[in-house]
């Protein structure tokens, strides 16, 4: 596994980032392919940003020395041994937080991308014009998130959550349980007063449940499936649930 630093300054997308480093990760068993993204990194931040690459030569390597705090990952679909599927399976069940982008050469596994939250496909050959293009509505997404929070005056104390923790909010009694993926927090507040605090990336799909969309595992007729919650769906918010979903999760395939 190798390791290479910047450390520079960027504006990317017309956000500033100074002293926060972006920990990527290259997971692939073609050097040759290794090279080329790790090439198309070095461009992209060209001389700006506060960045580390990881390389990880299969599927096993990655899960045997995953990174404690990695933002972006390329992971390649055809390996050796472990395919890339299967590999974010498992990285899903403890870590939400990675944005995945799959390189492949293949469209067999665009459906089951969803799954696990992928962030985006990308085809290869990869041109570098799609990747500079992706890479950079990556990057803001992973410094909108970093910097982005939801914060509650409940009586006497000040509850602050990053949006990108919070998995589900239910209705229980006169309280509302927000679950996020360190545990819960239990607040006096409307669903509706909620609601108008939340950013683009939630949804109501019932009377009693908000939902974050990038979170969602699966979704049936009647549910809505994070990590082990099962949770309703109006019938009356169906369509507009499907609605919601392309507009924040459609733009995958690149």
């Amino acid at each position: 596994m190798g390791l290479y630093k910047y450390v520079v300054r960027v504006r990317v997308w017309g956000i500033f980032i100074n002293d926060k480093n972006i920990f990527i990760g290259v997971c692939e068993d073609n050097s040759l392919h290794i090279n080329l993204v790790k090439g198309y990194i070095d461009d992209f931040f060209n001389e700006f940003h506060n960045y580390e690459v990881l390389e990880f030569v299969s599927g096993e390597d990655l899960l045997s020395n995953y990174p404690n705090n990695i933002d972006l990952l390329f992971l390649d679909i055809q390996m050796n041994g472990l395919n890339g599927m299967d590999v974010a399976r498992r990285i899903r069940e403890f870590d939400n937080n990675v944005e995945i982008i799959f390189t492949t050469s293949v469209l067999d596994y665009v459906c089951e991308g969803y799954e696990v939250n992928a962030y985006r496909y990308m085809l290869k050959p990869i041109e570098y014009n799609i990747f500079k293009n992706n890479m950079g509505k990556c990057i803001e997404n992973i410094i909108k998130k970093k910097n982005d929070f939801l914060t509650i005056n409940d009586k006497s104390k000040l509850i602050k959550i990053k949006f990108d923790d919070i998995l589900y909010i239910e209705t229980s009694k006169r309280q509302l349980i927000i679950h996020t993926i360190n545990g819960h927090e239990i607040i006096k507040m409307s669903i509706r007063k909620l609601e108008k605090l939340l950013n683009k990336d939630f949804f109501r799909c019932h009377n009693s449940f908000i939902v974050n969309l990038e979170k969602i595992n699966k979704i049936d007729v009647s549910d809505i499936y994070i990590n082990n919650a099962t949770i309703p769906i109006s019938k009356h918010r169906r369509k507009q649930l499907k609605a919601r979903l392309i507009e924040v999760l459609g733009d995958k395939l690149c």
